[in-house]
């Protein structure tokens, strides 16, 4: 019997390359249909494979054969990111959306959806891609803790506040903090972490949540119009029996823009500084890279819970009183401060005067070791035009290297934040940018 020849496939086999050139074609179209009315957030997409293990983007794509983790999707994805993830099978779309609601630092904002994408953009033609749309509204992973006490903060979307994303700022439950003391202080009882968590959910979170929402509304009142929007704007507050704040609503001020100049970020950091201390009369008192955002070409300053009003008596409260020195003597801006002293990499007597205490000094000795390494945060690196050896960054860092050690200790030309304004606007001056 003579072999029938086989029959050829309608749709012959195509070359690699060709299937590349249909993908990259296919993933063009797709995040044209999943960011449809948003083209600026469509331009920003990266693809998840192309990053490398510490790189963070605002809008991701994962449309390889496998996609990757909920959890590693997370870590490459700023806060208020998006995620786009595809495949050409409904099942894989559908476990990813389960998966990132399970995880709880996501929220599904799209799909799973279906959508035929084919040659030219004719949609009957093609096969099927089915895909879910995600965002990262948790600031840190589900189950994870940072070396602080922090409050619950993620986006959330509440009409009745505003419309659009906000900022939920909580005081956590029980639970979370007695998982978190179990783990730093692993020796202690039960009941030992017990009664400290019940002061911390009481009365130690609910204090500086409430004064935190008060701050907000002082630097709305008495801020400059044109440094307003520079800081969080309390939207709406839920309160305890007892009249303390439980939770706070807030302007988001979301990572982003075009990059600053390092010149252009330290006298930004520096002018607001300058503004809260002399015309609002406020400390921030943790003003770490983690606090500081670039948001549409400006910098902000957040997270306003340690601020102290210039000449706050905190003696009249027994409870203050001891949060603020327990704080002055184990914050990390003290720490370093501390450290710093006694290796003899700060020698300027204003700035060790802040020791241990509310100070102003505090907030200029933190923002002076920015000036000269503002890449501490890797969230903020994209957004600082940041080149060592050049000559704005060999200037900056003899600005920072005089406020922190002058020449003569007791005779510092740098006492406070305007001083350490005026001294960057003198460098761009020479510089010229």
């Amino acid at each position: 019997m003579t072999p029938r020849p086989m029959a050829r496939s309608a749709h012959p086999p195509s070359s690699p390359r060709s299937q590349g050139r249909a993908v990259r074609g296919a993933a063009r179209r797709l995040v044209s249909v999943a960011y449809r009315g948003d083209a600026q957030a469509a331009r920003r997409v990266r693809l998840l494979r192309a990053l490398e293990h510490d790189q963070t983007a605002d809008e991701l794509l994962d449309m390889d054969g496998r996609p990757a983790s909920a959890d590693r999707v997370f870590d490459h994805l700023r806060w208020g990111g998006r995620v786009l993830t595809a495949s050409r099978h409904a099942g894989v779309a559908l476990d990813m959306a389960h998966r990132y609601r399970d995880h709880g630092g996501f929220v599904v904002e799209a799909g799973p959806n279906t959508r035929r994408i084919g040659p030219g953009g004719i949609p009957w033609l093609g096969p099927p891609w089915h895909y879910v749309l995600a965002r990262k509204i948790h600031l840190i992973k589900p189950g994870e803790y940072t070396d602080r006490f922090t409050f619950d903060v993620r986006l959330t979307r509440n009409a009745d506040v505003a419309p659009g994303y906000l900022v939920c700022k909580t005081v956590p439950t029980y639970k979370r903090v007695i998982e978190r003391l179990r783990e730093k202080f692993p020796k202690d009882g039960h009941d030992t972490l017990l009664r400290r968590a019940e002061k911390l959910v009481k009365r130690v979170f609910p204090v500086f949540l409430t004064r935190e929402a008060a701050f907000l509304q002082l630097l709305q009142r008495d801020l400059p119009p044109q440094y307003r929007n520079r800081v969080p704007r309390a939207l709406a507050v839920e309160k305890a029996p007892d009249g303390t704040v439980k939770k706070l609503y807030m302007t988001w001020l979301r990572l982003g823009g075009q990059p600053l100049g390092h010149l252009e970020f330290a006298e930004q950091s520096a002018e607001l500084l300058h503004i809260l201390h002399s015309t609002v009369g406020i400390m921030h008192l943790d003003l770490r890279l983690d606090n500081m955002v670039i948001s549409n070409g400006q910098v902000c300053f957040v997270d306003f819970g340690s601020a102290v009003r210039l000449g706050e008596d905190l003696d009249k409260s027994p409870l203050l009183r001891s949060l603020f020195h327990e704080m002055m003597q184990t914050s990390q801006i003290q720490r370093t401060l501390g450290k710093m002293r006694e290796t003899g990499h700060l020698t300027s007597d204003v700035l060790i005067a802040a020791h241990g205490r509310v100070d102003p000094g505090v907030d200029l000795f933190y923002l002076a070791l920015q000036l000269g390494r503002p890449y501490w945060n890797p969230d903020l690196v994209p957004f600082i035009d940041y080149r060592e050896g050049s000559e704005a960054a060999r200037r900056l860092k003899r600005l920072a290297d005089a406020i922190l050690r002058p020449t003569d200790r007791t005779r510092t030309a740098f006492m406070s934040a305007k001083d350490m304004l005026g001294g960057v606007r003198k460098i761009r001056q020479i510089v010229g940018e």
